[in-house]
């Protein structure tokens, strides 16, 4: 398990840019760009209710582009109940290239960890909301952040970083062999492992194709309590259900009652 990647300066500024701001329903919306603390700038959106609730919640796309809008809609959902949402974006390369991939997954994790101190000027609760890659960041994230109160990872499992990595490489290659063995180093079931305060909520589409449900079941068993495992009738898209989106929201409205 990779852990010293994941530091950071925490007395660094944020430097927070405001690129677009807009206000309606009694929500700010905002594009921002801040300090990612890995040597670049990170992009998300920011949507402020007009009396937060002291809940704030970080919600990071799948894929290796930036997919923010895929959750624009639960989020403002979220803000409407008084909890400030940060939506995150990230890429990540192809899979191949030890030190490409290394720098992208601690840029990626390091934009969610000042991700959480952005959202400290409005909540004193901090939650993780992570579907597919994004729910593997959070994995990391609950072995390394103890600030996190309560995190939703969907779509993800124990040993899907191999097996897809292993499955766009050229077989029986030796330098391809060891790229895969390197990924072990970041396997999120180290991470869940990680005994914490912090709630795991596992959500999985029963037909997904493309993270098997025993890849799911594996990461939450390798998990440490507190935790919950919900399964639902659809495939990789556990984003639209809304048994899964009701159940996300449970999970978070329950930091405000201890």
């Amino acid at each position: 398990m990779e852990t010293a990647a994941f530091d950071y300066d925490h007395e660094a500024p944020l430097e927070v840019e405001r690129h677009e701001h807009v206000v309606t329903r009694d929500l700010t919306i905002s594009e921002l760009t801040y300090d990612h603390g890995a040597g670049g700038r990170a992009r998300a959106t920011l949507i402020v209710p007009a009396r937060p609730n002291g809940t704030g919640v970080i919600l990071a796309h799948g894929g290796t582009d930036d997919g923010r809008h895929f959750f624009v809609d639960e989020a403002t959902s979220m803000a409407e109940r008084g909890m400030t949402a940060l939506l995150t974006a990230y890429r990540l390369p192809p899979h191949g290239d030890q030190r490409a991939v290394a720098d992208a997954v601690r840029a990626a994790v390091l934009t969610q960890r000042r991700g959480l101190d952005l959202l400290t000027a409005w909540a004193d609760r901090l939650c993780y909301f992570g579907h597919s890659a994004g729910a593997y960041l959070g994995a990391i994230l609950s072995g390394v952040d103890p600030r996190l109160f309560a995190l939703a990872l969907a779509s993800y499992g124990s040993g899907t970083l191999q097996r897809l990595a292993a499955a766009s490489l050229p077989q029986n290659d030796p330098v391809a062999d060891a790229y895969v063995e390197f990924l072990h180093r970041f396997e999120p079931a180290s991470y869940v492992a990680v005994p914490g305060a912090r709630r795991l909520l596992f959500q999985h589409g029963r037909d997904d194709e493309i993270v098997y449900l025993s890849e799911g079941l594996r990461l939450f068993h390798a998990a440490a309590e507190p935790k919950e495992w919900r399964e639902y009738p659809c495939g990789h898209d556990t984003s639209t259900p809304p048994r899964a989106r009701a159940d996300r929201l449970r999970l978070f409205a329950a930091t405000s009652e201890g």
